[in-house]
């Protein structure tokens, strides 16, 4: 497994400097708290974004050739996902026309899944391993999509969804009646420094837990993974 490390600037260039063959490298720009790994590959004309806290695990390929690739703060993208689409794959390669990529703030992405082009996926929603969430797809906020499900072209799936099954899956929208935060929720708002939720859906007072634990080892492994290897020059 590739060490990670954190960009060397808050602009890294992506751009070999040997010979000019091969796919155009995307113009990239990270945050200097994202941790990206060496073997990461940015492909394409348009730019990749990578937001604060983020962190980009070996072997994913960012793949920017039909619009932009927006990756927000404090997300996780598990190893040789892949996001966009190359250019034998694109339907629309000659189009003048930018589709974006998106993921909104803390957004989970498992190993190997499939991202195409269009593909929306708001804050705080999981994405398990081996998916694929096809053109324009777009998840609502706190959503989870488990393992080997795939959401199909300008397939939507609400905010607080569980989907499951082979195929498209199936759909299962969580519950809604308020509740108040446990003394557990309260301690870890309290740990992670952030305010402590109020009433909501059952779902939502775990999905909060959670997203507190996540963000805490966000910033354990951050500060592990600095100093593993020499920096860049």
């Amino acid at each position: 497994m590739a060490t990670l490390k954190p960009p060397s600037a808050t602009t890294r260039s992506s751009s070999s400097s040997g010979t000019p063959t091969g796919p155009p490298k995307a113009p990239l720009k990270a945050d200097p708290t994202a941790t990206i790994s060496d073997t990461v590959i940015f492909h394409g004309k348009h730019s990749v974004t990578i937001g604060a806290g983020t962190v980009i695990h070996p072997r994913v390929r960012f793949y920017a050739y039909e619009g932009p690739i927006v990756i927000g703060d404090g997300c996780i993208i598990g190893e040789k996902t892949i996001i966009g689409a190359s250019p034998s794959s694109s339907s629309s390669s000659s189009s003048s026309i930018e589709t974006p990529t998106r993921l909104s703030y803390f957004v989970t992405i498992g190993p190997q899944c499939t991202i195409k082009p269009g593909a929306h996926i708001h804050s705080s929603s999981a994405i398990e391993a081996l998916c694929t969430l096809n053109r324009h797809a777009d998840i609502g906020s706190h959503s989870k999509i488990c393992s080997g499900c795939e959401i199909p072209e300008r397939g939507s799936v609400p905010e607080w969804t569980v989907v499951w099954g082979s195929g498209i899956g199936q759909r299962r929208r969580r519950a809604r009646e308020a509740k108040t935060p446990g003394p557990a929720v309260t301690v870890a708002a309290q740990v992670a420094q952030i305010p402590a939720p109020g009433p909501a859906p059952s779902g939502k007072v775990i999905e909060d837990a959670r997203l507190m634990v996540l963000q805490k080892e966000r910033e354990i492994l951050g500060r592990m993974l600095v100093p593993a290897g020499p920096k860049k020059r």
